[in-house]
């Protein structure tokens, strides 16, 4: 537990032990991120390409994980017909994308 948790410990009640933990995650917040420019052009980009659907948005105007997940959706979608549009090859792109995105994960995992 000491080697994974930023603290950790034990509640002892009458029937049952509780080990409870608290886990390192770089967060400031509970709605925050990760220090990393890529998430925060990312989140931009959601908050501004939802601007167009009002149902994305709580009354603070911050767009919920599942909100988010749905924009970002029809967001690729929308890049992949602007792709098409310009007669190049979205598979191609997705396929880089992908090799990005998966070599960015295994250099992170190193660290």
């Amino acid at each position: 537990m000491e080697a994974t948790a930023e603290r950790w410990g034990v509640i002892l009640r009458e029937d049952v032990k509780v080990t409870w933990c608290e886990l390192a995650t770089g967060l400031r917040s509970a709605y925050d991120h990760v220090d990393d420019p890529q998430v925060a052009r990312a989140e931009a980009l959601l908050a501004l390409y939802s601007l167009n659907d009002q149902n994305c948005q709580t009354p603070a105007r911050r767009v919920t994980l599942s909100a988010a997940e749905k924009v970002t959706t029809g967001l690729i979608v929308d890049l992949l017909r602007w792709l098409r549009v310009h007669g190049r090859d979205s598979q191609a792109v997705i396929d880089r994308a992908w090799s990005h995105f998966e070599n960015m994960d295994e250099a992170e995992s190193r660290h």
